[in-house]
């Protein structure tokens, strides 16, 4: 358990179960990108106002990057228990000089060389760190992590499966009621779908089934969080619908 747990399994009591780092990335990035856009215009159309308004991204953009990292740290202590991962670490240097990057433009800025080719350096590389730090935390979310962080991850969902749900789910079929497996089964489309799910286990029509509910106490989300990545590897992502792939 990690110092964060319990805001995670409030948030999941009212219904956000979620990561909280992803909503704030969006700031950062679109400042940055507007930033460079206002800088590119005012040297191109010889416009001053543009500059200023590029400052005042640059700003937002430098104040933003604390939200987005306090909720990084939050997510990577509780999805992923603090391992260190070459994306990770990464993302910790690419975030690191993105952070030195901009404060170098706000210094720019305040001793007036907000309109200077230098300020304009600092807006083009900025933007490229932005765009690579999407695109690794993208590989992060979509699967590409690779190495042993995900297989340790993987190897944690396995035990959870063996202690919880080997006994009538073997091989990923289901010894009670044949007709509903684990393989193919539509609660693997979605994480947020299969947390429900294991939280209060309801029969197609609604009914109360024989699968007993797994409550935070029993499973919690980060552990709901590897199994269910162990089942989708064990037994592959399903569409909606119900189609493996």
């Amino acid at each position: 358990m990690t110092f964060f747990d319990p805001l995670y399994r409030a948030l999941a009591y009212i219904g956000y179960r979620d990561p909280l780092h992803a909503p704030f990335t969006h700031f950062p990035i679109a400042l940055v990108t507007a930033a460079l856009i206002f800088a590119l215009a005012a040297s191109w159309f010889k416009r001053s106002n543009f500059w200023t308004f590029a400052g005042y991204s640059l700003v937002l953009a430098w104040l933003f990057t604390f939200p987005t990292v306090l909720t990084g740290f939050m997510d990577w202590q509780h999805y992923y228990r603090g391992e260190w991962m070459f994306l990770i670490e990464l993302k910790i240097y690419l975030t690191s000089f993105l952070f030195v990057l901009l404060s170098v433009g706000l210094i720019l800025v305040y001793k007036g060389r907000g309109e200077s080719p230098a300020i304009l350096g600092v807006y083009v590389i900025a933007f490229i760190t932005v765009v690579a730090l999407g695109f690794f935390g993208g590989r992060i979310v979509y699967g590409g992590l690779g190495g042993p962080g995900a297989s340790k991850q993987v190897e944690a969902g396995e035990k959870i499966f063996q202690h919880h749900c080997r006994s009538c789910h073997e091989g990923g079929g289901d010894i009670v009621m044949h007709q509903y497996p684990v393989k193919g089964s539509e609660y693997l489309a979605d994480f947020n779908k299969f947390v429900d799910f294991i939280r209060d286990p309801r029969l197609p029509d609604g009914s109360k089934g024989p699968m007993p509910a797994f409550p935070h106490n029993k499973i919690t989300d980060r552990e709901a969080h590897e199994l269910y990545q162990f089942l989708v590897q064990k037994f592959g992502k399903v569409c909606e619908g119900g189609t493996s792939r």
